[in-house]
């Protein structure tokens, strides 16, 4: 899940709609509803770069992971909500060249 997060987030070339309908069915509909602020085009990440990395394992219905992209590193939030795991929130530390 946090890999599929990953994928859609860092898509600044698509329009904030297309973006947003990527994105919308990952998430928990109040953090979807957040999202659909954003400028895909202010997303500094444009491909994944590494495997997501679990900074807090599943467990109680939470996890956390670390994926690395072209840009820095973005941090998913994931709660299991109705049966499946969906994103609750995101973090990005952009990389210091």
């Amino acid at each position: 899940m946090a890999a599929a997060f990953a994928a859609a987030w860092a898509r600044p070339d698509l329009t904030a709609q297309q973006w947003w309908e990527q994105l919308a069915p990952l998430c928990e509909p109040a953090f979807g509803r957040t999202l659909r602020t954003v400028d895909p085009a202010r997303v500094p990440a444009t491909r994944i770069t590494g495997r997501p990395v679990a900074v807090q394992p599943p467990k109680d219905g939470r996890a956390t992971y670390r994926v690395a992209t072209d840009a820095g590193t973005l941090s998913v939030a994931l709660a299991a909500i109705d049966g499946r795991w969906v994103a609750v929130d995101n973090d990005f530390v952009r990389t210091v060249r």
